[in-house]
């Protein structure tokens, strides 16, 4: 608020002011009386010089004024396009007043803000944050933040950062001033990182693959679990310091120590170093390594990673002594895989094909070598994680099972899958490859989703049919008892459909029935039902209006007027007859509309639709295109 200071103590204002009370009392009529001739032109002169200075008084006032009015409008407009949100709260919580910017990120109309409590606009969950943060400003008058989720429409949620401060009124009276910022973007992005980096990190420990990270020096700057765990297996001997190969070690100068006598080691130091510089984009390498116990096989594959280099080492000797079993028995296997037109797959336990029977290679493209490549990269994203985590339970518990999903092949297109999965064992008894047996059955899904949508969806609209209304009606009124929100079904007849069917025929009448079921799909929330009741008759069921009944009884009754108004725009119509020009009519059509609440299982299914139904009748009885409430 802009304060206008005071006129300081002797100003030119206050002699004038004194000058005006003596003139006056010198025009008295007392004295008027007894002037002569020359006291009453002295007279004169001086009323015509305090007439000046009043003029001259009242322009400063105006300019004063309208110096004053510049700079209000400047402070409002500069509250107003903010580009935070401001409220003011009183002392019990409700809202006094609220800038634009507030009222936008609530989603409601700023004198809809006005007297409604503020925690009504807060997320259930975080309202005892945010109580606890007023507690603390009206204890301690000491300015508090806070973030916590807030309400936007009704029924979505975004994070804001509230800043609370204080304030006194002359009269005494206590308020609170809100700054709302909305940080829904940073929070979602710290989230994800956080959640990236614990992946990542989770991840790495939980594979069965030692991994390190090797600065531009060669030292470790990073290791998972198995690798630190191989570090000290691989120490624990006399005169080995313990973790020799952890951070903060040269890994390369281990490597060239070794060299002289073990030629894996040379050709690991020569290839680290050659991807560090530059000369290689990675490489790769296999090495045995004898013990008087046993032979084992490593692999090493080092790729770039920035100025790092990322190392991952594996022990492949059960993969070396699969591919030998294998090898043994491809050729009685090939003989049963390659006579049967179901699709046959053998992987190895990371889900590398290993075998591909022809039906499997002719599905994907004769020409396509798919030995070596992942199988889990021609699965439709969205069902892959589900068909990855049933393959690692088939591979850890030996177990397989039957999964449905989707396969996308080169073109883009996609085909549904039923596959069965078992698992293959080496002499010892440990799983060592999986088997999957695969067909096509898009053609039976395809008609499987045709049945079910001639069962529950109405074949000219696409809308859900009376069917399937029963059903999400049942579960809006499951959902009410565990909300106690009120919920609305609302009974809708076309007024003059019937002229529209007589006079050009029942085509174009479901021309009209289809841009029908458009408006009112337009006019709701994804969550709520829009149903084909039967011919010009329809259903909009609205879910989780308001806990108090007369709140619900104002949102349904907007909604309704809504669904109104765009039903009443005329309908224009294109008319296409076989040899002729198409021809286009405008018809004019109304709805009348019955509307029922309901909360909990107060009422059953049947009486609810019965109400709205009585409403609707009520509603043409009253003069069509009207709305009318049960009850």
């Amino acid at each position: 608020m802009i304060k206008m200071d005071k006129p300081a103590a002797g100003s030119s204002l206050q002699k004038r002011a004194k000058a005006g009370l003596r003139r006056k009392a010198v025009l008295s009529p007392e004295n008027f009386a007894n002037l002569t001739p020359e006291a009453a032109q002295q007279m004169l002169h001086e009323l015509q010089v305090y007439q000046i200075e009043l003029e001259m008084q009242n322009e400063k006032l105006h300019q004063s004024e309208v110096a004053m009015d510049t700079a209000l409008s400047r402070y409002f407009d500069l509250y107003e396009l903010a580009p935070v949100g401001y409220c003011s709260i009183s002392e019990p919580g409700l809202i006094i007043e609220a800038n634009l910017t507030a009222a936008t990120l609530l989603g409601v109309a700023r004198g809809a803000l006005v007297r409604k409590p503020f925690s009504r606009f807060i997320f259930k969950q975080d309202r005892e944050s945010y109580n606890l943060c007023r507690k603390r400003l009206l204890e301690t008058g000491q300015p508090q933040a806070c973030e916590l989720r807030m309400i936007r429409n009704e029924d979505t949620t975004f994070w804001a950062h509230l800043e609370a401060t204080a304030v006194q009124e002359a009269d005494g009276a206590q308020f609170i001033r809100v700054i709302l910022n909305d940080v829904s973007a940073r929070r979602q992005v710290e989230a994800a990182l956080q959640e990236s980096r614990a992946f990542n990190l989770a991840t790495l420990d939980a594979l069965d693959v030692e991994i390190v990270v090797l600065d531009r020096d060669g030292v470790i700057v990073m290791a998972n679990q198995p690798w630190r765990r191989f570090a000290v297996e691989n120490s624990i001997k006399p005169g080995k310091p313990a973790a020799q190969t952890g951070v903060g070690v040269n890994y390369l100068d281990i490597c060239q120590a070794s060299s002289t006598s073990n030629p894996a080691a040379l050709k690991a130091f020569v290839g680290i170093r050659s991807v560090l510089d530059g000369r290689l984009p990675g490489f790769s390498m296999e090495y045995p390594c004898h013990s008087p116990l046993e032979q084992r096989w490593f692999s090493m594959n080092v790729t770039p990673l920035g100025d790092n280099v990322v190392i991952a080492h594996t022990n492949i000797s059960a993969h070396k002594q699969v591919v030998d079993a294998l090898r043994e028995q491809e050729e009685f296997f090939h003989l049963i895989a390659e006579s049967i037109d179901d699709f046959i797959v053998v992987l190895d336990l990371d889900g590398r094909r290993l075998y591909a029977s022809p039906s499997y290679r002719q599905f994907f493209g004769a020409t396509r070598d798919l030995r070596g490549t992942d199988s889990f990269a021609t699965i439709h994203p969205e069902d892959r994680e589900r068909v990855k985590q049933v393959f690692r339970e088939t591979v850890q518990t030996g177990i397989g099972r039957q999964i449905y999903y989707r396969f996308l092949l080169d073109d883009g297109s996609s085909r549904e899958m039923e596959s069965t999965g078992s698992v293959i064992r080496d002499g010892e008894g440990r799983i060592a490859r999986v088997l999957v047996v695969s067909r096509d059955i898009t053609e039976r899904k395809q008609m499987e989703d045709q049945v079910r949508q001639l069962a529950f969806y109405d074949p000219l609209t696409n809308l859900p049919n009376r069917r399937l209304l029963n059903d999400r009606l049942n579960q809006t009124m499951a959902a009410s008892m565990r909300s106690a929100c009120y919920g609305a079904l609302m009974f809708l007849d076309l007024d003059n459909f019937k002229a529209l069917n007589d006079a050009h025929g029942h085509a174009v009448g479901d021309l009209l029935l289809v841009e029908v079921a458009d408006r009112l799909k337009s006019c709701v929330r994804g969550m709520d039902t829009v149903a084909r009741f039967g011919g010009d008759e329809f259903v909009v069921m609205i879910s989780e209006l308001d806990v108090d009944k007369s709140e619900s009884t104002l949102q349904a009754g907007l909604i309704a007027e809504k669904i109104r108004i765009a039903l009443a725009q005329p309908y224009r119509l294109t008319i296409k007859l076989e040899g002729k020009a198409d021809t286009s009519i405008e018809h004019p059509c109304t709805a009348s509309i019955g509307v029922a609440l309901f909360i909990n299982h107060e009422a059953s299914r049947e009486d609810i639709l019965k109400w709205a139904d009585t409403a609707m009748y009520q509603a043409k009885e009253d003069g069509c295109n009207l709305i009318r409430f049960y009850g």
